[in-house]
């Protein structure tokens, strides 16, 4: 019984003293959170929510995608590839971040895979004076001047690439919701978030 209640002892002493340690590191820890989800609305601010979430839609139905759509999607690489501060996160959802961001860039690069010369052709917007991208059917026509069905493939699998890109963004959104505690099991409360905003990957509804 001696050796039971030292260790209940012991164990009580341990967990003191990593809650001691975790209340003095907190003020830093959250402060450099604090810093990532600055920088994390910085890059959120820079898009248009209703564009990056109706990009489905502009793909597939009216065929014309506007140009400030994608803008930001490009900038965002180019801070990836140049690696600037602002993508350069440093609290404990770092790597989380890091991760998603880098994943919906990726996305959007296989969206644009699909969407460039001579599928998709730039066209001067009148009221903007940006460019838009405008569906080229003509691209689809066979030598003996029907168009052929591939086409619609095209734009099927167009529309399913932008459909990840609006996952991606939105799971990086979800990422800059979670309250600093649950930013220590980012695993765990990540993979919560995303389930309780629909966000899951094919694969992540398969295991859950």
């Amino acid at each position: 019984m001696v050796n039971v209640w030292g260790t209940i002892k012991d164990a009580f002493f341990v967990v003191g003293s990593l809650a001691g340690i975790l209340a003095w590191l907190r003020p830093a820890i959250e402060s450099k959170h604090q810093e990532d989800m600055k920088r994390a609305a910085a890059i959120l601010a820079k898009f248009d929510e209703n564009g990056v979430v109706e990009l489905p839609y502009f793909t597939y139905n009216p065929r014309q995608i506007p140009g400030w759509c994608l803008q930001p999607f490009d900038g965002v690489r180019a801070s990836i590839e140049e690696n600037r501060q602002e993508v350069r996160f440093i609290g404990p959802l770092r790597e989380k971040l890091r991760s998603e961001l880098e994943l919906m860039v990726h996305a959007y690069d296989a969206y644009r895979e699909y969407v460039q010369v001579p599928e998709w052709e730039p066209v001067k917007d009148a009221d903007s004076g940006g460019y838009n991208w405008r569906f080229n059917k003509t691209a689809f026509r066979e030598p003996q001047g029907k168009v052929s069905d591939e086409y619609v493939r095209h734009l099927d699998a167009a529309t399913h690439a932008a459909e990840l890109v609006k996952l991606r963004f939105q799971r990086f959104q979800a990422l800059t919701e979670l309250h600093f505690f649950e930013t220590f099991a980012p695993g765990i409360f990540a993979a919560r978030k995303f389930r309780a905003a629909n966000l899951q990957l094919p694969n992540e509804n398969q295991t859950a």
